[in-house]
């Protein structure tokens, strides 16, 4: 029965007359993403050592242009924008993955990219209680620092109950590990000579620690190839556990039960084409020009989904979040990095 339901809902979704509805506010999104893109391919967006991912941009844009999502034409098209095409993008994110690149850096980053994904989402869900927050932002939050930023925050945002402030939290959490993960890819490269860690060890620590795929190419990149390739490496282990982890927080709300979870998430079927994606891609049947063009369409999708976010969140609605999730994104930041450097330092003692 469910599964009827789901492909009922996709037929629905997918129809001719939905998608005419839908393109204006689709159109407008995409509009707003491509000159996001076109700014930083031109390095607009880059201030020195400081560098502005375009989602950022795309989302302050979306902001500014806040008072048009009231407006009926465009209103289908953000809805589709923002979850459908979003799903999309994240499903996509499958063809970066082989499996035969995420173990060739052996047991380290497979134990660092699986505990930081794990420990964090539910250390997330704890320390948002001692903040006074609910225990679905900490998930939403928490996936996004363990997992893989915006685009793990947003597919958390997919499969957790909606309520009236939805979209002014997952804003938050999309804008709150951006500026973290800058802050942090500066930051961490200078500290090698501090922890002891060797180019290896760097590696690992950039990819575990770091929340977005970009950042951690950025400080990875500052200390050379081979620091480089073991960021991406770690950090690719932890977009890797984005099914499961979003497979768990569905189940665990889901499980929870009660009014504050009365609409229970749809299966996020989106993670299957997720999961296969990567299957197809570590048999080899992805050409490697088809896998790049493939990456470069699921970060534009998801880039217009931030931009349909930023339409329907309003900036003073931001403002007034108040410094508990600013408390609770820092704090889970440091609790990551200091998972990782302690992983690090006990799995060296141990010999792996």
């Amino acid at each position: 029965m469910r599964n009827s339901v789901v492909a009922v809902e996709l037929a629905r979704l997918w129809a001719p007359d939905n998608l005419r509805r839908s393109a204006p506010g689709i159109a407008l999104c995409a509009v707003i993403a491509a000159v996001a893109y076109y700014a930083d391919t031109r390095s607009l967006l880059r201030f020195g050592a400081v560098w502005v991912p375009p989602l950022i941009l795309t989302l302050v844009i979306g902001m500014a242009l806040q008072p048009l999502s009231s407006k009926g034409v465009l209103k289908p098209g953000l809805e589709f924008a923002g979850r459908t095409l979003l799903r999309i993008g994240v499903a996509l994110l499958g063809a970066r993955l082989t499996l035969g690149n995420l173990v060739e850096g052996g047991a380290l980053p497979i134990l660092v990219a699986i505990a930081a994904v794990g420990c964090t989402i539910v250390f997330g869900a704890w320390a948002s209680r001692l903040f006074g927050l609910s225990r679905n932002f900490g998930l939403l939050t928490g996936c996004a620092t363990g997992v893989c930023g915006a685009a793990a925050a947003m597919a958390a945002s997919a499969v957790l109950p909606k309520h009236e402030n939805s979209d002014r939290d997952l804003a938050f959490t999309v804008m709150g590990v951006n500026f973290l993960s800058t802050v942090v890819m500066v930051i961490y490269p200078t500290l090698r000579e501090a922890l002891g860690f060797s180019l290896f060890e760097m590696g690992v620590f950039l990819g575990g620690a770091i929340h977005d795929v970009a950042q951690v190419a950025g400080a990875g990149q500052t200390m050379g190839p081979q620091v480089l390739s073991d960021a991406v490496i770690t950090k690719l282990l932890r977009v890797a556990a984005l099914l499961p982890a979003i497979a768990g927080i569905a189940w665990w709300v889901a499980r929870s039960g009660g009014p504050q979870t009365s609409a229970r998430p749809t299966p996020p079927v989106f993670l299957f084409g997720f999961l296969a994606l990567a299957a197809l891609n570590s048999l080899g049947v992805i050409p490697a020009a088809v896998r790049d063009a493939v990456g470069h369409v699921s970060a534009f999708l998801i880039i217009t989904a931030i931009a349909a976010l930023g339409m329907k969140t309003s900036l003073l609605a931001l403002v007034r979040i108040g410094m508990a999730p600013v408390m609770l994104l820092i704090t889970e930041t440091i609790f990551v990095g200091l998972l990782v450097v302690g992983l690090i330092y006990g799995l060296r003692a141990a010999g792996l």
